[in-house]
């Protein structure tokens, strides 16, 4: 800040104004997205918030030993707060393609029942490779998320029919597969009939996404994205999609619902008859 403030001659503190720091956040801005610069800076979005951060607490500092009579940073933007839009989801259709894909065969058993299980639950991949198979309450339709994001439990829905290919793969493919009867694991890797590893399962939905066809790049996150979009856009609660997904914050929810009403908008755009006169 020193530095650049020098350079545009601001040599003193009382010199500094909200205006000098909003555009030395702006400069900061045009580092993080690569404007203007040969290449991408290595800063994240949260850096710069925790550098606007400090500068609200430095200038504070500067206003307690009464160096200054106000915090030219006191009101400062914070940068951008809003979340990322998730990657592409996949439509209905895609989905059910992808999800007809794996074959009857015992890795075709298993893949159907880890892609049901992503899509249905919208669990991390470390979450789903971490299942063992008491996490899986056949009973209540429920999947236990031991120490998930955070290192918090969860409980989240299971649908019928995800729940149905886990039960299949369990009954008719998993003792082939796994390596000992006392593998606590419920999705094993077929060559070693162990747990899968994340890097295993990011392969998996990559291969069968190409199997069915699919042009869009599909790995777990994306259904995880999916499976949310999906569930607001058949009318589900932002406050039950949290709950399910494991966010901390409302405000990581909220990126879905952009999406949801993007893709809303278009369907209007295509279909209200009133979108298609023309404007006198």
């Amino acid at each position: 800040l020193l530095a650049w403030l020098e350079t545009r001659g601001v040599t003193t503190p009382q010199r500094v104004t909200p205006a000098v720091l909003t555009k030395y956040l702006i400069h900061l801005k045009g580092r993080v997205t690569g404007y203007n610069r040969p290449e991408p800076s290595p800063l994240s979005v949260k850096t710069l918030q925790a550098e606007a951060s400090v500068l609200r607490s430095f200038f504070a500092w500067l206003v307690a030993r009464r160096v200054l009579l106000f915090n030219p940073a006191e009101d400062l933007e914070l940068g951008d707060r809003s979340q990322p839009l998730p990657r592409a989801v996949l439509t209905e259709s895609e989905v059910q393609t992808l999800l007809a894909a794996p074959g009857a065969e015992a890795l075709g058993l298993r893949d159907r029942a880890i892609l049901e299980t992503l899509y249905s639950t919208g669990l991390r991949r470390a979450e789903l490779a971490s299942l063992d198979l008491y996490d899986v309450d056949q009973a209540s339709e429920v999947v236990r998320v031991r120490q998930g994001k955070r290192g918090k439990d969860r409980y989240v829905p299971i649908g019928a029919r995800a729940l149905a290919a886990v039960r299949r793969y369990l009954r008719e493919a998993r003792p082939g597969l796994v390596a000992s009867p006392k593998e606590p694991a419920l999705f094993v890797a077929a060559v070693y009939g162990r747990r899968l590893n994340v890097k295993t399962l990011n392969l998996i939905v990559r291969q069968r996404a190409a199997a069915a066809g699919l042009v869009k790049r599909v790995t777990p996150h994306v259904l995880r994205h999916t499976c949310a979009t999906h569930l607001l856009q058949g009318g589900a609660d932002l406050r039950h999609v949290q709950a399910i997904l494991g966010h901390a914050s409302i405000a990581t929810t909220q990126a879905y619902t952009r999406v949801a009403v993007e893709d809303l908008a278009a369907v209007h755009r295509r279909h209200h008859p009133r979108r298609r006169l023309k404007i006198p």
